[in-house]
Formats: structure tokens, sequence, C-alpha cells
């Protein structure tokens, strides 16, 4: 990643962050408050620390909609808990993301370390550090282009193009000063919303 597409993916984020409602913002701001109670539950109700719980979450949460991700993620730790084998739970996400959720589940912190992406989710879910940036296709499309309506992006980086993006993400965050996770999700909103409404038109 070269020095130039960082310096207009950072401006960028600034587009998005200020094509953000005030709505927007205030569901980017408390979007991870509500996912971190959801987590809190799950650790209290399977006697699970909250980093492995957040970890299940994370792990399940590719191409799945956060209310069924909740769902997964409840079954999987219900499935450890039990001693029930993967291949017996139904979750909707793919089957390599459900077998690491499982991993995490029984205890396995290294392979949540092993992905930055599903690493950095479960710490601003689990609330141990709302400075780290969650990554994911929505956020490297808003470091791509303006556009409000589908556009074809790259949707995936390197360890280290990771780091340079989250460190960028960080960036952007003091100048709004606002928490990077916070930022994150509010550009979430934003693309996601404008990209769909643009499909329903």
């Amino acid at each position: 990643m070269t020095l130039q597409q960082r310096s207009k993916g950072r401006v960028l984020l600034n587009y998005w962050y200020k094509e953000s409602t005030a709505d927007e913002r205030e569901s980017g701001k408390v979007w991870y408050n509500e996912a971190r109670e959801y987590v809190k539950v799950l650790s209290l109700r399977f006697d699970t620390p909250q980093i492995i719980c957040a970890g299940v979450v994370s792990a399940l949460s590719p191409n799945n909609r956060w209310e069924r991700n909740k769902i997964d993620a409840h079954a999987v730790l219900e499935a450890v808990s039990k001693g029930i084998p993967p291949d017996q739970v139904k979750v909707c996400t793919y089957n390599n993301n459900k077998r690491k959720a499982f991993a995490i589940a029984s205890g396995d912190v290294k392979i949540l370390k092993q992905s930055p992406k599903t690493y950095a989710f479960a710490k601003n879910i689990s609330g141990l550090d709302t400075n780290r940036v969650t990554i994911d296709k929505w956020h490297l499309r808003a470091t791509q282009t303006r556009s409000l309506s589908p556009k074809d992006c790259k949707t995936s980086v390197t360890a280290l193009q990771y780091k340079q993006l989250e460190m960028d993400c960080q960036k952007v965050a003091k100048k709004y000063n606002v928490l990077p996770s916070v930022l994150q999700a509010t550009i979430w909103v934003t693309i996601r919303n404008r990209w769909y409404n643009s499909n329903n038109n």
C-alpha cells in the first residue's frame, strides 16, 4: 500500500464521516456498547471470559446479520459447554469460521489472535480495547470510494496493510475527537445505508 493510497484512504474516511447523519453518528456511538452488553450476557450465562465470548461472536460474524450472529454465538458456546461437536450445530457463516468459533470457545486464544480483524472485533465488543479498529469489507470500501451506490472494491488486505489502515483510522478519529471504534462503526453504518438504499430505489 503506497503513501498515496493511504492518503486517499484517510481523505475518504473524512468524507464518509462527514457524510453521516446525526442518527448515523448516534448509531455508530452506541453500537459497540450494545454489543458489549450482549457479550456480558454470554459471559455470565456460560461462565466464560468476555474476550472468549467476544471472540466467538467475532469469528461467526462474516456475512452474518447481527441478530443471527448473536444466536449463533449462543449456540456455539452452549454446544461447547455440553460437549456437542461442531457438525451438530448450524450457523449462518462459513464452516471455517464455525470451526474457529468452536476452537475459541474451547479456550484457544491463540487462534483468535491469528486474524487481525477477528481479534480487533473481539477487543472492541469485549470493551477491552476501543482503540483497535475492526477493518471489514465495508471499511475497506470506504477507504477506496466515495460512491453512494455499490461499486467493486478490494475487500482483503495483508496483516501489514491492516495495521496501516488501523493507524489511519485512529488518526482520523483523533481529528474528530471520537474513539477509533466509534468512527469505524459510524462509517460502517453510513456507507452500508447509502449502498443498500441505492439498491432499493
